[in-house]
């Protein structure tokens, strides 16, 4: 059984695609885990049924770190939920709001994690040490039994590393289980900006700030390297990130074979 949660965060833009990726690329049992926050009712309304587990998580209703609902406050709500419908022998995934898959997730795929035993995605322009690395929590999949071994409290604490990341607590628990991860790295082979727009492991795909400014390490140092207003990077990203939505929602198949580099054709 593989339990795969997620967060969506002021906008559900992606929640129809991203289900129907599981719908189409995972062939064996699974049970989907969704927190929403920061939207109307109507949307939670629309979506609640859709998922084996729904929660609402608003603003002055509940604690956050730092004043916002943040990525740690999802896994500490949602983790004891899916520990009580797991087995230890089950895989849980966990998957960014604006990521989906575009492969198979087979009896193939969890053997290689249980083989592995923690696979994450692997972005180093995302970092500020671009030869640092570390796993990034856009998605990550492993062992069930390990939140029953501590995982659990790191990934629901802000325990930051030497680049600021809040996933410190994370790779130190690695560490100390003698856990050597396994990368997803990206494998696009046409790159419409160094981080957005990414595919890895020809697995999933992983929009980037799908849900909010599109300000990300890469866009500050073009503009620190070229003098450029790092609002009009922004605005720039935005214009393109709205561009790849379109082409994601007309032709999907045809655009991820477009960053794959297997398709020839204009894209309309």
């Amino acid at each position: 059984m593989i339990h795969i949660y997620t967060l969506h965060f002021k906008g559900d833009y992606w929640v129809d695609l991203q289900l129907e990726s599981f719908k189409k690329h995972i062939k064996v049992p699974y049970k989907s885990y969704a927190i929403f926050s920061h939207m109307d009712e109507k949307v939670y309304d629309k979506h609640k049924d859709k998922y084996d587990y729904f929660e609402v998580r608003e603003k002055g209703k509940h604690i956050y770190k730092g004043g916002n609902y943040h990525l740690t406050d999802g896994n500490r709500h949602i983790i004891p939920v899916i520990k009580r419908n797991m087995a230890k022998n089950d895989i849980i995934i966990r998957i960014d709001s604006d990521a989906f898959f575009i492969n198979d997730v087979d009896d193939n795929f969890i053997d290689k994690v249980r083989k592995n035993k923690f696979t994450a995605m692997h972005e180093p322009q995302h970092e500020w040490d671009l030869n640092n690395r570390t796993p990034h929590p856009a998605f990550y999949c492993f062992l069930g039994k390990y939140l029953d071994e501590g995982l659990d409290y790191n990934l629901g604490e802000i325990i930051e590393d030497e680049n600021n990341n809040w996933w410190g607590g994370v790779e130190s628990w690695m560490s100390i289980n003698s856990i050597d991860w396994k990368p997803l790295s990206r494998t696009n082979k046409v790159n419409l900006h160094p981080i957005y727009f990414g595919i890895y492991g020809d697995l999933i795909y992983h929009h980037w700030a799908g849900s909010r400014k599109m300000i990300t390490r890469p866009d500050r140092r073009r503009a620190a390297k070229t003098g450029e207003d790092i609002e009009l990077i922004a605005e720039e990203n935005h214009q393109m990130s709205a561009s790849v939505f379109e082409q994601i929602e007309n032709q999907l198949d045809v655009f991820m074979d477009y960053l794959r580099g297997k398709y020839d054709g204009d894209l309309v």
